[in-house]
């Protein structure tokens, strides 16, 4: 599997280490695909998916209100509490195992700060390019969609409706596994989709099969997947991931 992306038709493994990183007095921030300052033609993102971020926030700080359009933003809280306001009228306190998405469309301004004293917050952040774009913006959390439960893969994320997930405007699906040590589980693509696999936390160790092999991930890295069809995935820690179904 390679090991930097030069288009979008290979199996790629994105390695922690090799993402931007955003660090001020408040944030500390690592990106997976061109962001802010950084700035790599070949990281422009991959099928619908345009940003990775993790995110470090510091207690008492966090992002001013700024303006967006079209993107859906998801939000996977990780560790501590983030508040949520925009210019809709939406408000909203996420904690861990949280999962917010606002959809953009024709835009929208808001702004996400740690409320506490003495706890940094850590998530994830993650833009898909959306349809449309001339609807009026949207806001939805899922509640706990990260926290242990069933082996199986949690779908919290698609278009058209779903029973306790949230509703995209991009052709994308997504589910959430958190599992224990030794705990495996697999994820499929069917020919003409591709995949994304997003370690979030943890170690795992995942077998690709003949086209993609076996290799070990830690929290940061990822798998961009345009062959292979099927992994199987087994913590070797506790551990969470994201993986993607993509057009």
């Amino acid at each position: 599997m390679d090991s930097l992306t030069h288009g979008a038709s290979r199996d790629v493994f994105h390695d922690r280490h090799a993402r931007g990183r955003t660090k001020t007095g408040w944030l500390d921030a690592h990106h997976t695909f061109s962001f802010g300052s950084f700035n790599d033609p070949t990281r422009m993102g991959f099928r619908a998916l345009r940003v990775i971020n993790e995110d470090v926030i510091a207690s008492g700080s966090g992002f001013p209100e700024h303006a967006h359009d079209h993107f859906d933003i998801l939000t996977f809280m990780l560790a501590g509490t983030l508040e949520h306001s925009d210019s809709a009228g939406h408000r909203g306190l996420l904690h861990a195992g949280d999962v917010q998405l606002i959809s953009a469309g024709s835009g929208i301004r808001h702004a996400e700060r740690n409320p506490a004293l003495d706890v940094p917050t850590h998530l994830f952040q993650i833009w898909l390019h959306a349809d449309a774009d001339d609807a009026p913006p949207r806001y939805q959390l899922l509640r706990g969609a990260l926290q242990p439960g069933s082996l199986q893969p949690r779908l919290v994320a698609g278009p058209g409706e779903h029973e306790d997930a949230l509703r995209l405007r991009a052709p994308v699906r997504i589910w959430a596994s958190r599992a224990e040590a030794g705990s495996p589980c697999a994820h499929t693509l069917v020919p003409g989709r591709f995949g994304w696999l997003q370690l979030l936390e943890g170690v795992v160790e995942v077998d690709a099969g003949p086209e993609g092999g076996a290799l070990e991930l830690r929290g940061g890295d990822a798998l961009q997947l345009a062959t292979v069809r099927q992994l199987t995935i087994k913590p070797t820690t506790a551990a969470a991931w994201l993986w993607f179904d993509l057009p």
